[in-house]
């Protein structure tokens, strides 16, 4: 095998470099195979050597060329998001413990031993098992590709929670009350800024969703907001050509109704906006011209936070909050109708609204009722 160079024929965005080789096609018959073109020399070596993996015993090859190509297939295949998350924790926390292994060197002791070091780190529960996610799914991209028998991880198991760590409700789900989020919006300083966060808190929006709205998704006349992108950008502060927009999370377009008090403050935030005599239709809702990158956020987040003394809280956990806020009313209008609190039908309602399926919402949220002991309580008392 050899890598070529084609100036002749070179691709209008400049690659030339290429390998040929031979491959079997599906009668067994050796053919010649000439791969497509590279933009650079390295670049043609690198994909040389991941079709040689895959063409000659690709049980005896190192871990790490089968994660490099299960990466490849992910950045094809998946959200920039994911795939640029996928990558970090890889390297960081997964390429430094396997990287001199070959692949079906890979046994459930040294699976073992990886979760082990891992749990040294401290880190919480969630992350460990986020970071398990990817290594699973190395090991079942190479049972497809490589030839290796069984995903061995998956028999070592997922990152469990210590049987004797107290963990306090407060630590599961943090959020923060309305009188919390009035005092701390007070403190919050800049129009626009206010806005923001009242969007947030008042309709439990992801951040990329709230980030990426353009009043292009604003219908002040049926007073919805559509949910149909999210933004999202590799580092903080990053470039405007360095963003991708994507759909929203599970693909779910969504519309949300406005209650009176956003849409009032959102319309009068609009006539706000529109005095520019640049404005646009196709400005960003927050931000304008241009979208609010993370570092801002978080440094107007946290400042407030500080200023009003209340336990900060992340943007995600402002969903939570959200929610939270819409039980407390829920309970408080069906004890004054006093009708029964049916959960079943709030979470239907709500999972809609959130972006989330029932069963997600029932398992995150169901504990926030304060009504299910009181049911079992009053059932007790009337033996």
């Amino acid at each position: 095998m050899a890598i070529y160079k084609d100036e002749k024929n070179q691709t209008k965005d400049g690659r030339k470099w290429y390998f040929k080789t031979y491959k079997k096609d599906f009668n067994g018959k050796s053919k010649e195979y000439k791969s497509k073109k590279y933009a650079t020399k390295q670049e043609a070596k690198e994909a040389e050597a991941l079709f040689l993996l895959k063409r000659d015993n690709p049980l005896k090859k190192p871990f790490i060329l089968v994660a490099n190509d299960y990466l490849e297939n992910l950045r094809k295949n998946k959200k920039a998001s994911t795939y640029d998350t996928r990558v970090r924790d890889y390297n960081n926390h997964v390429k430094p413990y396997l990287e001199t292994f070959m692949i079906d060197e890979i046994t459930i002791n040294v699976l073992n031993n990886w979760k082990e070091e891992i749990e040294k780190k401290g880190y919480s529960l969630e992350y460990c098992n986020k970071l398990y996610v990817t290594l699973s799914g190395i090991l079942d991209f190479a049972i497809a590709n490589y030839g290796i028998p069984e995903n061995l991880l998956k028999r070592a198991g997922r990152f469990q929670r210590k049987q004797d760590e107290v963990v306090a409700d407060s630590e599961k789900l943090r959020y923060i009350t309305l009188e919390q989020f009035n005092k701390f919006i007070d403190c919050v300083e800049g129009d626009m800024w206010k806005m923001f966060f009242y969007f947030a808190y008042y309709t439990g929006c992801r951040k990329g969703e709230i980030v990426a709205l353009k009043w292009t998704d604003i219908d002040f006349t049926e007073k919805v907001i559509h949910i149909n992108k999210t933004l999202y950008s590799k580092i903080k502060g990053m470039t405007k050509e360095d963003v991708v927009v994507n759909n929203t999370k599970n693909s779910l377009n969504r519309n949300i109704k406005m209650s009176s008090l956003l849409y009032d403050k959102l319309l009068e935030y609009k006539k706000l906006i529109s005095q520019y005599h640049d404005f646009s239709e196709d400005w960003y809702v927050f931000g304008n011209t241009m979208y609010l990158p993370n570092v801002s956020i978080d440094r107007a987040k946290d400042t407030a936070f500080a200023l009003s003394g209340i336990p900060r809280i992340t943007m995600h956990e402002f969903r939570h909050s959200h929610v939270s806020l819409l039980i407390n009313e829920y309970v408080k209008a069906s004890r004054g109708k006093n009708t029964k609190i049916d959960t079943t039908r709030f979470f239907l309602m709500m999972s809609e609204r959130m972006g989330h399926s029932i069963p997600v919402m029932q398992k995150v949220y169901l504990h926030l009722f304060p009504t299910i002991q009181d049911e079992i309580v009053d059932l007790l008392d009337n033996l």
